[in-house]
């Protein structure tokens, strides 16, 4: 196809287009809470605009519900059992795996990535053929408790607009970028500025991810190289909502999950206002957008070129969607489950088959199997057929590597990840019969998370009645007990979970934990030793080693653990800040400064960080130290509560009236932090000398008249 007749794009040679090209991935996004595919409630102007001026694609599907593999396959071309990503953390991408970054920059293409969720960090291999890979999130808030470290869609927007001044001011040659929004993953807190006007607090997260749409858009038609830049706006995966008893996402292949939005604008090539009815898959970008391009590799794609398709030139090819999950069997030991779309119909594999009719049937309620066991045989053979060519097509073996401490948590925080005794327990149950068992585990976290361990507890015993030794729920109920400092308790509860499975090394390090809060350092260090039999190199025994010998006094002993811990992982400041929150949870303010410090010489914008150390210099009574951090914190998150907070906070202790109301007053103006304001301006004990004010009871109310999408959440 020959576009040469456009105006105003990149070409390398005479009859040559080479078009910018930007994929937009949105986490977590059902296609049903986007205004352009019949929400009318949504807050979406900028995908709504890209439909209105592009093709949008009525019937698109992902290949899991889960954001790694989904962003594989979407780069690569080539479904799950082919790329070898299966699950969150667990897998890279393959070596031998070539991306669209790679093939756009073996053609000349400026190549750039900007992500918002440590899932998709560079440890996972997606990198391949970037010039940049953004994924520096240490700026960004702690997450909270089971939750992973990310940032708002906006924000990476607005850095992705950064570079895209670079590329301009250099006068390259046309740029293939992807940027990834997080902002409707759970948890729903995003505040966008029309957030009144969204029904919901997932809507809102949309809303926000949209507002990083609209950016990115603003910036391309200022500089005038919107028209010659070709977009592709879709989504990992969706949301259940409470569909089929899922909360969340991961387990199930229903369509909540299942089917995305995706749209493509390239005026001049693809239509506006275009409604595409037919079968997409997410392999199907890689070689769609890659013939846009006019570059090869798409025949080596397990995708089909749409683009004639989308452009009306020819009919819609019969595409059979595939999906699986592997969460259910990797995460909780049920079975996993395997799916296809075709024709109309769903055939999900799975211990009771099922099929649907998702035509009149679009919520897949009524499971037709029984009645049409025939035409579910001939899906299945569809099904098997997809599995066969894509492991004729795998990639080296090498895409499973090992995990990193943080890898470990956020796979623990996202639940993406059981211990073997837990799998076992489950005994490979169909997830339908599994999934309330499942979502109480879930419900227990998200108690634990708003600090609601009474709940947390009850749920976990309720959890461990149905399933008797199941480990994650015991060690839960653990954590409920460790936190109401009934430590016997919460001892025999990981007695119990290590009799099921003997070599969970974290287990046996909160065992230790459980030692050092009793002071029984001896006891404490030989529970350690019992970790390192299982993992030699695991850097948050070697901190609490550390923490031990400095406890006996060994200060010289005490850094030698912490410098192994540290050559673990070199570029972390992960190793100096642990340590430095033993200290501080301690109330040895003056040592946890000392290593904040050394955690910031690692990395100058760890956010929480520097807020720890200016907290740790003010206890020390080190103001001018504690204000230097607090305006440096102010610098890096000026949208952040916190800094402004803990400066209004230093400014009371220092008795300086005025000056504490001001920054109080901005912190409450970010509207953010909403909840540990309305906790932190009743309890504070710096903030004493203004309670008697008035103003102060006037930020009480601000803070308590602001809305929280948060807590309208179940």
């Amino acid at each position: 196809m020959v576009f040469s007749f456009l105006p105003g794009l990149f070409c390398a040679s005479a009859g040559e287009v080479r078009p910018n090209v930007l994929i937009i991935t949105l986490d977590t996004t059902r296609v049903d809470r986007i205004r352009c595919y019949g929400y009318p409630l949504a807050r979406t102007s900028g995908i709504d605009r890209l439909a209105a001026e592009g093709v949008r694609c009525a019937d698109a599907a992902t290949v899991a519900p889960i954001t790694l593999p989904a962003h594989a396959s979407i780069l690569t071309g080539l479904f799950p059992p082919a790329h070898g990503v299966r699950d969150n953390g667990a897998y890279a991408l393959s070596d031998s795996a070539v991306t669209l970054a790679e093939r756009f920059k073996a053609a000349g293409y400026d190549t750039a990535a900007f992500v918002s969720a440590l899932v998709l960090s560079k440890l996972y291999n997606l990198t391949q053929g970037f010039d940049v890979y953004d994924d520096d999130l240490w700026p960004e808030d702690e997450p909270e408790m089971f939750m992973i470290r990310d940032r708002p869609g906006p924000k990476t927007a607005k850095l992705f607009t950064e570079w895209l001044e670079q590329w301009h001011g250099r006068g390259a040659g046309p740029f293939f970028a992807w940027v990834h929004m997080f902002d409707p993953h759970q948890p729903f807190n995003s505040n966008p500025p029309d957030a009144y006007l969204c029904p919901t607090a997932y809507d809102a997260e949309i809303a926000q991810a949209d507002d990083g749409v609209e950016i990115i858009l603003k910036w391309l038609e200022g500089n005038g190289v919107l028209d010659q830049t070709l977009i592709v706006l879709t989504a990992d995966h969706g949301e259940s909502l409470g569909e089929h008893k899922e909360k969340t996402h991961a387990i199930f292949i229903y369509d909540a999950t299942i089917r995305v939005p995706l749209v493509w604008r390239y005026p001049g090539v693809l239509p506006a206002g275009k409604v595409y009815e037919g079968a997409v898959r997410a392999v199907d970008i890689a070689p769609t957008v890659l013939a846009a391009a006019g570059i090869a590799g798409g025949d080596q794609t397990q995708g089909e070129n749409l683009l004639g398709a989308l452009r009306g030139d020819v009919a819609a090819p019969e595409l059979p969607q595939y999906c699986e999950s592997l969460l259910s069997q990797v995460g909780f030991g049920m079975a996993p489950l395997y799916g296809v779309r075709l024709g109309g119909f769903k055939y999900i594999r799975a211990p009771r088959p099922e099929l649907y009719d998702l035509k009149n049937d679009p919520k897949e309620l009524a499971n037709l199997y029984e009645q049409r066991k025939d035409f579910a045989v001939e899906l299945d053979g569809r099904l098997d057929a997809v599995i066969k060519q894509s492991e004729a097509l795998a990639l080296d073996s090498s895409s499973k590597k090992p995990m990193d401490g943080e890898t470990m948590e956020m796979l623990e925080a996202l639940g993406y990840m059981a211990s073997e005794e837990s799998i076992s327990s489950m005994g490979g149950m169909d997830p339908k019969d599994g999934i309330e068992i499942y979502e109480m585990l879930e419900n227990a976290r998200g108690a634990a998370r708003f600090g609601r361990w009474d709940i947390c507890e009850s749920l976990c015993r309720k959890l461990l009645e149905r399933v008797p030794g199941h480990a994650s729920a015991l060690n839960m109920l653990a954590s409920a007990l460790m936190r109401g400092g009934r430590l016997d308790e919460a001892e025999g509860a990981y007695v119990k979970s290590l009799e099921s499975e003997p070599r969970q090394h974290r287990v046996h390090l909160m065992m230790a934990n459980i030692s050092i809060r009793r002071g029984n350092l001896d006891e404490g260090e030989a529970r350690i030793k019992k970790v390192f039999e299982l993992s030699p190199k695991f850097p948050e025994a070697m901190i609490r080693m550390g923490y031990i010998e400095r406890l006996r006094g060994n200060r010289q002993g005490a850094e030698e653990w912490i410098q192994k811990a540290a050559a673990e992982d070199p570029k972390s400041p992960r190793v100096q800040a642990s340590y430095a929150e033993l200290f501080y949870l301690d109330g040895n303010y003056g040592e946890a400064l000392e290593h904040y410090r050394k955690s910031l010489e690692v990395n100058p914008k760890n956010f929480s960080a520097i807020m720890l150390a200016g907290g740790c210099a003010q206890k020390e009574k080190l103001f001018e130290d504690a204000e230097r951090y607090y305006q440096q914190g102010l610098k890096l998150r000026g949208d952040s509560w916190l800094p402004p907070y803990n400066l209004g906070c230093l400014r009371a202790v220092q008795e300086r009236k005025d000056e504490a109301f001001g920054f109080l007053k901005q912190a409450v103006g970010t509207n953010t932090g909403r909840r540990q304001l309305r906790s932190l301006l009743g309890r504070d004990k710096d903030l004493d000398g203004l309670r008697g004010d008035g103003r102060f009871a006037g930020l009480v109310a601000a803070v308590n008249q602001q809305g929280s999408f948060e807590e309208r959440v179940d």
